[in-house]
């Protein structure tokens, strides 16, 4: 119980608790960039497959 304590009231739990929030921030941040980046690649082949199928039939 003392390091919840600590963990909320001195400067370096504080501190402590700040790079962890932001860390988490970070991480949700890279998961959907990168999610949103996969997602584009995928509609940008189907894109090109769809233009490619058209053009040889």
């Amino acid at each position: 119980m003392d390091a919840m304590i600590d963990l909320f009231t001195s400067f370096s739990g504080l501190l402590s608790l700040g790079i962890i929030a932001f860390v988490c921030v970070m991480g949700g941040y890279i998961t959907r960039m990168a999610l949103r980046k996969m997602n584009e690649e995928q509609a940008r082949l189907t894109h090109a497959d769809t233009e490619r199928r058209l053009k040889t039939a």
